[in-house]
């Protein structure tokens, strides 16, 4: 890593620097020595999370052009009383070649990662994210698989990959990893995802458990519903459809009344869309 290397070789230089110029002081000489390194990697990650955060910016950017052009598309198209599956399939289209456009956003961010050992992973958490929005789900694995987990949805998207994968011991692993990690209502899609899955494996009695606990740290109403619908025996009414666009952009379900709708914001919920593996 750059950084290291010439923080180091900063501070091996002020200290032999100040050896000679300052004999006999050498506790002070290497205290000096030590805080030029560290200066040196502050500066130095200080100018390279400048640079990450324009890069991201302009994702952003791109994301918010797209959706902004993509809701005045439908608008216009539904103003001429055209909808129907066919303009879903054409936004979806449409949004799909604008978010590949932006992926390449993205490729900016590889020579700095020559000097911050994060910057390579983090690019690569998002780009792992709107492929999946895509439902490019096949590009996204490699991608979500080492993702860098800082808020609930990408945890979700992970779980999501590895339950069509027949990865049932990451999925678990996951969730109670999640759960400790994200409290109260953070935590809410992570029960309401793992207790989805649960019961579509044929395991409602875990699923209660699931539900027991999370409705009593989040205090979530679908949750809540969820585990009396269980507890009663009554399956068929598991639903988390309550939760909205966060449940419906893992794409494991559909809304029933299905919106022609373009693509959210940078990080939050993309496009409903059917069940796929």
């Amino acid at each position: 890593m750059l950084t290291l290397a010439l923080s180091l070789l900063t501070g091996v230089i002020l200290w032999f620097a100040l050896n000679a110029l300052w004999p006999g002081h050498p506790v002070w000489n290497s205290v000096l020595g030590v805080l030029g390194f560290m200066g040196v990697i502050v500066l130095i990650n200080l100018l390279m999370r400048k640079r990450l955060e324009a890069i991201f910016k302009d994702v952003q950017t791109s994301i918010m052009d797209t959706q902004e052009r993509l809701k005045r598309k439908i608008t216009m198209m539904q103003n001429k009383m055209q909808g129907g599956p066919k303009l879903q399939a054409m936004i979806e289209k449409e949004q799909a070649e604008s978010i590949r456009e932006t992926i390449k956003i993205l490729d900016r961010v590889a020579p700095l990662k020559k000097w911050n050992v994060l910057a390579a992973r983090q690019a690569d958490t998002l780009r792992g994210q709107l492929l999946f929005q895509i439902k490019d789900f096949e590009a996204a694995d490699p991608f979500l698989d080492k993702a860098l987990v800082l808020e609930p949805l990408t945890l979700a998207m992970q779980m999501t990959r590895w339950y069509k994968r027949g990865k049932m011991d990451d999925v678990s692993k996951a969730f109670k990893k999640g759960v400790k990690r994200f409290k109260d209502e953070k935590a809410t899609l992570i029960y309401a995802l793992y207790s989805w899955i649960l019961l579509a494996e044929g395991r409602q009695d875990e699923a209660v458990v699931v539900l027991d606990e999370g409705k009593t740290k989040t205090e979530n109403e679908t949750l809540k519903q969820n585990w009396d619908h269980l507890v009663n025996n009554r399956p068929k009414r598991f639903s988390n459809a309550g939760l909205g666009e966060q449940w419906y952009a893992l794409y494991l379900e559909q809304p029933k009344a299905q919106i022609v709708r373009s693509q959210a914001a940078f990080g939050g919920p993309g496009m409903g869309g059917r069940r796929s593996r």
